[in-house]
């Protein structure tokens, strides 16, 4: 897990270019702590030299001080900032350099790594590190573009090419590694966060107020490749692009993508008990891969079901593969506000496995100055307090002398985790004629959850008139994603929408920001491709039954108590926000004065939260 920066000049590169450049790297020391690399490259011959930085581990070799260059001979730069994480030698310097001259700058990991050394051996390759990133030089050396399906992990990469003179980019299949460009006539820049554009002053940017303007009247974030700012995109999610420098006449030719996956439907077992063990077997290998590292680990523990699935399927393996080393947890805790706290289900787990349990209070770090450095870190606003909680668990990491967090993430937008897919669940039994199907399903979850019966009726009921104004064209919306999201009739589809569009990509983001800031990883069992595709591929009656959101998961690990694996409540990471308002009310209402004065209006005020993020978004980034 790092973080880099790319320019590409078409014509040649400046000593001011140059040094932009480096700032934007020192812009992203938190995402690699460990190292620093730089290599200036001329795309016409293949000419490179390796630049010795402030910050460049002194073992590394070749290394040419930028006084001795000559700049305008070069026109792509390669930078990287290093997250030790898997052979913590020098060996793993990046940018690196691959046998057949070419050059990577990546940022995230391949689990599966291990494997594809071994297969790529059998096609001659040998191998001078224990590093994931060697072995992606040497996949796409032997493979191209098809190594991508070939990798089970996370990624944002970029390969200088040398034998075809192309610079070849991609992302991981859902997007989970961050990456951003911006072109302009005579090149471009790609990026692991936003923030870093502001350090070239060749580049326009500017507020990207139709985005800003989604996010305060629809809270929608990260749905698309936008950003806040203009001409600021990021690159697609399962994607890859391919450059030829000798072409590039013109300005969005990263714009021109190529998708090169697409979720999968897989088999599944005939009955529920095969389901189960196809689940057992899928979860186990996504938690073993993940465990992989040179570094200690941790798992996030929040005493809900999916961390708790994580932790416990940790607890097989280590007796499997003979695993040494007690299992370590990190969790949110608020005494004091009952409603939210988790600290007695976290403790039930950590007795019941056991594991050694780290707590932080996110009440006790937060300040106004703490939210607004959160707030900078994350590069855009945030709809909740819940990612200022994850950033403390992170720090609470940091603390503790481990560099890798393992989550639960992806789980509820697969297995159908939110209330919102129960209702749109019982909209699709109910358009079908299945009434004693629905009635039952209705009653089921009335008991779970303690509500009425009439309530959860009179909202499907609610929907599905909606839906049917919305195709009548009797109902307006002025937001095409939420017209369609509205009008979706069936779970699966739901399911995939909140995985692709309006769920994942703004936690992943967040994810993202909130561990990194600390220099730690954060991993994702449930994002395995191969876990995913089985999920999209399981009946909608092993998601929901009975009642219980996520059943193919409470069945599935039997090892969990019935505490843990049968709560009816579902809560994540929150924090008591309605404090945070009363403690710090003249802070936040200093946010919406902000916001009035910078954009000239007052925005909407159907979240609080929302609105004193934008402020604070504003403020830090002088706009």
């Amino acid at each position: 897990m790092c973080g880099i920066s790319v320019v590409f000049q078409k014509h040649c590169l400046s000593q001011d270019v140059y040094n932009d450049f480096l700032l934007s790297l020192r812009k992203i020391n938190h995402r690699g702590p460990d190292d620093e690399g730089v290599v200036l490259l001329n795309t016409n011959t293949n000419e490179f030299k390796i630049i010795q930085t402030e910050y460049t581990h002194t073992s590394t070799q070749n290394l040419t001080e930028i006084s001795s260059v000559n700049i305008q001979s070069y026109n792509l730069l390669l930078g990287h900032r290093r997250l030790n994480i898997l052979d913590l030698t020098n060996k793993g310097h990046q940018p690196m350099q691959g046998t057949d001259g070419s050059w990577i700058v990546f940022n995230g990991e391949i689990y599966n790594y291990i494997e594809l050394k071994e297969e790529l051996r059998g096609s001659g390759s040998q191998f001078k590190t224990n590093s994931d990133t060697e072995v992606i030089l040497e996949a796409y050396r032997i493979w191209g573009k098809n190594c991508l399906n070939k990798f089970n992990g996370m990624w944002s990469i970029c390969i200088w090419d040398a034998p075809n003179k192309t610079l070849f980019t991609s992302n991981d299949r859902f997007g989970v590694k961050p990456l951003y460009h911006y072109e302009h006539q005579d090149g471009f820049h790609l990026v692991s966060e936003t923030k870093q554009f502001k350090c070239f002053s060749n580049i326009a940017i500017g507020l990207n107020k139709k985005h800003l303007d989604e996010f305060a009247q629809h809270g929608m974030l990260d749905s698309d490749q936008d950003t806040m700012y203009t001409n600021i995109h990021r690159f697609k999610k399962a994607n890859y692009s391919v450059v030829d420098p000798l072409k590039y006449v013109n300005k969005d030719i990263l714009n021109h993508q190529i998708c090169y996956y697409s979720i999968n439907k897989v088999s599944i077992g005939k009955n529920e008990n095969q389901a189960i063990e196809q689940f057992r077997e899928l979860l186990y290998n996504a938690v073993k891969i993940r465990m992989r590292a040179d570094v200690d680990f941790g798992f996030a523990l929040s005493g809900g079901l999916d961390s708790s699935a994580i932790l416990y399927m940790a607890k097989t393996i280590g007796k499997h593969e003979t695993m040494t080393g007690e299992l370590i947890g990190f969790s949110a805790v608020f005494p004091g506000f009952k409603e939210i706290d988790e600290s007695a289900f976290i403790k039930i787990v950590a007795d019941d496995l056991p594991c050694k349990t780290n707590y932080i209070n996110p009440i006790e770090e937060f300040s106004l100055d703490a939210f607004e450095n959160h707030i900078y870190f994350q590069d855009e606003p945030v709809h909740s307090s819940s990612a200022f909680s994850m950033q403390c668990i992170c720090k609470k990491v940091k603390a503790a002398g481990v560099k890798i967090i393992i989550n639960g993430q992806g789980a509820d937008e697969v297995f159908a985790g939110y209330h919102h897919h129960f209702y749109r669940y019982c909209r699709q039994i109910l358009i079908k004629g299945k009434l004693p199907e629905y009635f039952s399903l209705v009653r089921q979850y009335a008991e779970l959850k303690g509500i009425s019966k009439k309530r959860i009726h009179s909202i499907v009921v609610s929907e599905i008139s909606l839906a049917a104004k919305i195709k009548l064209g009797i109902a307006k919306f002025d937001h095409a994603l939420l017209k369609y999201w509205n009008k979706i009739d069936t779970m699966d589809e739901m399911l995939q929408r909140d995985f692709d569009t309006f769920q994942l990509p703004y936690y992943l983001r967040y994810d993202d920001r909130s561990s990194m800031v600390s220099g730690v990883e954060s991993r994702h069992p449930f994002l395995d491709y191969n876990l995913v595709e089985f999920g999209y591929s399981l009946p909608n009656n092993l998601k929901i039954k009975d009642g219980w959101q996520k059943y193919i998961i409470r069945k599935s690990m039997h090892e969990i108590p019935n505490e843990i694996a049968f709560r009816k409540d579902k809560k994540g990471f929150l924090f008591p926000q309605d404090h945070l308002f009363e403690t710090y009310s003249s802070g936040f209402g200093s946010y919406l004065d902000y916001n009035e004065r910078t954009l000239g209006v007052r925005l909407p005020s159907k979240n609080k939260f929302d609105n004193y993020a934008i402020g604070a978004w504003l403020r830090v980034n002088n706009l």
